[in-house]
């Protein structure tokens, strides 16, 4: 636990500090191109979308995340329009002939898009492209060739953001509605059964941005305008923006709240803290050791439980004759075969013990050896012989 604690406390100072730089810190803005209508992003289309109803007040303004076919098929009424406002668009075949039935029984399709894709290009035939220019000048300008739409001042925005225009087309049944300041044409009309295509090919003419700068306002508002006043519903699309409805990811519930987003970062951000942490080598567990047995107590239990049980004197005398010799061969390195004047004499050198205690310690041990029982007296003078000898041994 001890080892835990500091990681807690650099963890907690840590996030204490992430925490209020967090709260402290400005909101950063979100460049990203989406045009989608809860977007209050530069580039989203939040403000378009909720004027709509100011500009057609008569209409029932709709938004939809589902493909053109799903929306349109079959269908039947008239005098409404779809409102495709994306930055790229690829429409799928049946898209396409679904929308031309849609516009045929006389209804409206505003499109506007960087890309719109081959197979809705190839129907209207026409096609887009940018432009990219090395001038000095910072701004792109455009305008309406309506002289009642016309501005004395051209509307601006920012280089390289609204510098696409239409390429080519068929003169012959489209209308250019506006143009650059190159008078490369970026808004036009193509009549087609009893309704009509407008095709914008600057998208982000209608993101809160470009609404917001100067009196862009009115640019959005006139575009609008060529749709008519009376319209009686507008479907304003989300699914080529967005995708289907719902996010597909399953931690979308997590992701779609900044605080639990955060939260789950900072989550995972911790773990893999403490795996690092955790990755170090740690000391082996200390293995137990059991101490060791005591030897002489197991001796003495045995020769006392030959003693008591078996009261045989003579086993017990041998027993301690054997390990007495034993040990003088262990400790003074002399041969025990011959227990005679010369052994003694040398033991008695080597030990210290008088050669007159030895030489009654040495008869004792032979009379263990000769007699066939031996006497508790006789076993008695052995042991105290013996342990005489071992106090008084060098």
């Amino acid at each position: 636990m001890k080892g835990y604690r500091i990681f807690i406390l650099v963890f907690v100072v840590l996030l204490a500090i992430y925490i209020v730089a967090e709260i402290n810190r400005p909101k950063p803005f979100d460049w990203s191109v989406t045009l989608s209508k809860e977007d209050k992003n530069p580039y989203g289309s939040y403000i378009l979308y909720h004027q709509l109803n100011d500009l057609f007040p008569t209409a029932v303004i709709s938004s939809f995340r589902l493909p053109v076919y799903d929306q349109v098929d079959n269908f039947s009424d008239s005098n409404t329009a779809y409102m495709l406002i994306d930055p790229q668009l690829e429409l799928s075949e049946e898209d396409v002939n679904e929308l031309l039935n849609y516009v045929s029984v006389g209804n409206y399709v505003f499109l506007s898009s960087s890309d719109l894709g081959k197979r809705i290009s190839d129907s209207l035939h026409l096609s887009t492209n940018r432009r990219f220019d090395l001038e000095k000048t910072d701004s792109v300008r455009i305008n309406f060739d309506n002289p009642n739409l016309h501005s004395p001042n051209d509307y601006r925005f920012y280089k390289f953001t609204i510098d696409e225009y239409v390429e080519k087309f068929d003169s012959s049944k489209t209308i250019v509605l506006g143009s650059n300041q190159y008078h490369n044409p970026n808004f036009v009309k193509i009549d087609y059964g009893n309704g009509a295509f407008f095709v914008h090919a600057a998208p982000l003419c209608f993101s809160n941005y470009f609404m917001l700068t100067g009196n862009n306002y009115e640019y959005a508002a006139k575009a609008l305008s060529y749709l008519p006043k009376d319209l009686k519903q507008i479907y304003w699309d989300e699914y080529y923006k967005l995708g289907p409805t719902g996010s597909q990811n399953p931690l979308r519930f997590i992701l779609s709240n900044v605080n639990l987003r955060w939260a789950f970062r900072i989550a995972l951000f911790t773990m893999l803290i403490f795996v690092l942490f955790e990755m170090k080598r740690t000391q082996r567990i200390i293995p137990v050791i059991q101490p060791l047995r005591n030897s002489t107590l197991d001796f003495v239990q045995t020769v006392g439980s030959v003693y008591f049980n078996r009261h045989d004197n003579k086993n017990v005398a041998q027993k301690k004759v054997q390990y007495f010799l034993e040990y003088i061969r262990s400790h003074f390195y002399l041969s025990t075969t011959y227990l005679n004047d010369e052994f003694m004499h040398a033991l008695s050198k080597k030990t210290g013990v008088p050669e007159a205690e030895l030489r009654d310690l040495m008869v004792y041990i032979e009379r263990v050896s000769e007699e066939d029982k031996v006497s508790d007296e006789l076993l008695l003078q052995l042991n105290q012989s013996i342990d005489s000898f071992y106090n008084k041994a060098k």
